[in-house]
């Protein structure tokens, strides 16, 4: 439980992890999912945390519940935050302090320094593609293989949710963009078993995109597996075709067209 001499939130940092299985982490104080008050408070707890600024008690509703909100849904929202602020005693800081309710709003305040993985992802891939653009090919393959390691991460797996759907969009454009940026890299560098490795799992997570799946033949080729190169040709061009009745650009189909 929080003492008396708990540290201030001013000058403690918190390491938050939502993606996956959430973990929150103050110095040598841990405070795990299973410490949470269910499935209601891991997405309330989310839903807090990922947004910097108050969130009102009707949005917070919304966005929890929908239309589906029970008959006494301001005393289940007060209850479980009650809960939460109980579990969150257990890094040694206030509850209380850390979820704040005013003026119809609620808001988790951040200590100063708190890292947030869902932005630290978009963090790393920002700067990756600056060190790409800088010829820092080793730190940027750094920066990117981060990126992709948190943003490959489910969130709240088994809740489904407006909201949550447009910040899985947004994990899921950092993961795609990670990929492309590594398996570029391996390209550039020769390397190019690697980009073939990472150009598959590039087009399983976005079965139509014609500049991954060109990528991904280029690398074939130049491992030396030009048969590969045609079947993802071949298979490409039959999903477009039966999923959305096109074809691909003429483009996709000369292998002297760089990739863009």
């Amino acid at each position: 439980m929080a003492s008396l001499w708990a540290p201030s939130l001013r000058t403690v940092a918190l390491e938050i992890r939502l993606l996956g299985d959430i973990r929150i982490v103050s110095d040598e104080f841990t405070v795990t999912e299973a410490d949470l008050p269910g499935p209601i408070g891991r997405h309330l707890l989310t839903r807090l945390v990922i947004d910097p600024f108050p969130v009102s008690r009707t949005r917070l509703v919304d966005d929890i519940w929908g239309d589906k909100a029970p008959r006494s849904v301001d005393s289940v929202l007060n209850a479980t935050l009650s809960r939460l602020r109980t579990a969150l005693d257990e890094l040694d800081l206030d509850g209380r302090e850390l979820i704040s309710s005013s003026g119809g709003s609620v808001n988790f305040k951040r200590p100063k320094g708190t890292v947030v993985d869902v932005e630290l992802a978009h963090h790393h891939i920002d700067f990756a593609l600056r060190d790409l653009r800088t010829g820092d090919h080793r730190e940027a393959a750094r920066r990117a293989s981060i990126a992709y390691a948190i943003s490959r991460r489910p969130l709240l797996i088994g809740i489904e949710r407006e909201w949550l759907d447009i910040e899985r969009d947004r994990m899921h454009h950092v993961e795609r963009r990670s990929l492309e940026l590594l398996a570029d890299i391996s390209f550039s560098t020769s390397d190019f078993d690697m980009a073939v490795q990472l150009g598959r799992e590039l087009v399983r997570i976005a079965p139509y995109d014609e500049r991954a799946h060109r990528n991904l033949m280029n690398a074939l080729r130049a491992s030396g597996n030009p048969g590969g190169a045609a079947k993802v040709e071949g298979d490409f061009t039959e999903r477009l075709n039966a999923d959305l009745g096109v074809a691909p650009s003429p483009a996709f189909f000369d292998p002297l067209t760089p990739a863009s």
